[in-house]
């Protein structure tokens, strides 16, 4: 029996001074972001969720809570281990940010996560819900990185920079499935951008 994860990239953020903001606390869902997250979950209702599991940042929380209000009674959960790249650009305002970061190569601080840091830890979870949830439907709510990491990783594909930094990214409100049947099948889908374009946020 196939196993079915949803990884989510959690929905747009309330950011007015324009932060990086990583794993900052209190940076909460905009109006917008609501918006998207209340579209995603109807998409997702008729779908048999046994569970959902979610990132402990508030914007992920959000995006969850929202979510499961589709399935009552399904439980949901924190999980550190989809929690937010680590990173010493956090807190760093936009305009000292260069026009295409990199978080990896070479890395800001020693204690930063690498590529393969976040792919072990993702990777590690996944593979336990597969387990615990043997030919169920979860759904995870993560971030941007830890969703593209974890595309480039089950396509099997090289974790650099060019594997997650190059024409693909996930979208906010995403879908990535991932169907475990001994192998690893990868489907990806931007919601937003195809049923609801008038929901993008602004660049």
């Amino acid at each position: 029996m196939s196993t079915t994860i949803l990884l989510v990239r959690h929905a747009d953020v309330h950011n007015p001074g324009r932060l990086f903001y990583g794993r900052l606390p209190r940076f909460r869902l905009s109006d917008l972001g609501r918006r998207q997250a209340s579209f995603l979950a109807d998409y997702l209702k008729d779908v048999p969720i046994v569970a959902f599991y979610t990132s402990p940042m508030l914007r992920a929380r959000q995006t969850a809570r929202i979510l499961a209000s589709r399935h009552p009674g399904v439980p949901l959960h924190r999980a550190t281990p989809l929690i937010e790249v680590r990173t010493g650009w956090m807190g760093r305002v936009e305009t000292d940010i260069p026009p295409v970061i990199n978080l990896y190569e070479p890395r800001h601080s020693p204690t930063d996560e690498t590529i393969q840091d976040v792919w072990h830890r993702v990777d590690a979870f996944i593979r336990r819900l597969v387990r615990r949830h043997h030919g169920q439907i979860v759904c995870l709510v993560s971030h941007g990185d830890p969703v593209v990491v974890a595309h480039a990783g089950y396509l099997g594909l090289p974790l650099t920079l060019g594997s997650i930094r190059g024409s693909f990214y996930p979208q906010k409100c995403s879908v990535t499935t991932l169907a475990f049947d001994g192998n690893v099948s990868v489907a990806y889908r931007d919601v937003i951008g195809e049923l609801a374009p008038e929901l993008r946020a602004p660049h």
